[in-house]
């Protein structure tokens, strides 16, 4: 076989072994490693309320007629500028205390659509300018009235908190499910005994477990008393209501600091909820203020004696100690 021909078979041999090979397959490398995601942060030890992202002393205002409001939006962009973090808002607040019964709770224990839109309204308008709500009720209609019946008063509470379960989008509240409970009003020894506190707190945290939950204490009672009293209901903060005496701006600080010391550590927010209105002048709320935020509670609301805003707006009705007050915080 001549040269030529062997080199011509050899070619096609090599031909046929490279048609058989398979393609030759390059496997990706392992990459560069996948970044560790960060740990979550460690909670907070804070003495303060967290709303809207944000862990800071508030100062609140009583607004306690705000369900009737004429201005409402007008009240709340005066206050926004003024520097105030939020309102009390009273539900069921009678003033003159014979006027018609006219609640978000009925005597029945249901709830008055009017007033719960309004309600409703008011947390929006809130909310939008990041201001915190207190919303605050009572079983009586006035100091030494008749009151509702607990179970009733607890069945309204129930249907409350599930009316607000609904509104989801609002996370800009707190609440004081007894004003005062300790007291005696209405011709008994207290407005509300501890185990209806509970009960009713229970009722509420059902539907709305992270929302911060009181009832409130006054007539005197010492900060010791007050933190066994809401340790035994299990509230998540004291609504305090200091004694209505003579010196009382200057004893905030001190009976905050005892408040504090009664609970022991931050797992229970403290709230300097309705000092005196009385005040003789605008240095005796700026005393207290100031004593509050040295003690570094979650808050200290201006109490007023502007129990009607149905013919008026909020600044309107203002004495000149309290714009006066407002005017520099």
């Amino acid at each position: 076989m001549k040269t030529i021909d062997i080199l011509k078979k050899l070619i096609e041999l090599i031909r046929k072994l490279i048609g058989k090979e398979s393609p030759i397959t390059i496997e990706p490398g392992p990459g560069p490693p996948k970044p560790i995601p960060p740990s979550p942060p460690e909670p907070v030890d804070s003495p303060y309320f967290n709303f809207f992202e944000k862990q800071k002393f508030l100062t609140f205002v009583s607004y306690f007629n705000g369900i009737d409001a004429k201005f409402p939006e007008q009240d709340l962009d005066f206050l926004k500028s003024k520097g105030v973090d939020g309102v009390r808002l009273y539900l069921n607040f009678s003033y003159p205390p014979n006027r018609p019964w006219n609640f978000i709770f009925n005597p029945d224990g249901s709830l008055n659509p009017y007033k719960l839109g309004t309600l409703g309204h008011i947390l929006r308008l809130a909310e939008e300018r990041e201001m915190v709500v207190d919303i605050s009720s009572s079983r009586r209609g006035g100091r030494d009235e008749w009151q509702m019946p607990f179970g009733t008063y607890a069945h309204a509470w129930r249907l409350l908190s599930i009316e607000l379960k609904k509104w989801a989008e609002f996370k800009n509240y707190l609440i004081d499910i007894e004003n005062e409970h300790n007291c005696p009003w209405a011709g008994i020894s207290e407005t509300m005994n501890q185990y209806e506190a509970l009960k009713v707190r229970e009722a509420i945290q059902t539907n709305l477990p992270d929302v911060p939950i009181t009832a409130s204490v006054a007539c005197n009672i010492s900060p010791e008393a007050a933190a066994t009293w809401a340790d035994n209901e299990g509230m998540t903060f004291i609504g305090y209501h200091d004694p209505r005496v003579q010196g009382w701006a200057e004893a905030t600080e001190e009976l905050a600091l005892r408040c504090k010391r009664a609970v022991g550590d931050n797992s229970v927010k403290i709230c300097f909820q309705e000092p005196t209105r009385s005040a003789q002048s605008t240095n005796e709320f700026r005393v207290a203020l100031e004593g509050a935020k040295r003690a570094e509670i979650a808050g200290w609301c201006f109490h007023n004696d502007i129990f009607t805003l149905s013919d008026g707006s909020f600044e309107s009705k203002l004495n000149p100690a309290g714009k006066e007050f407002l005017n520099q915080l």
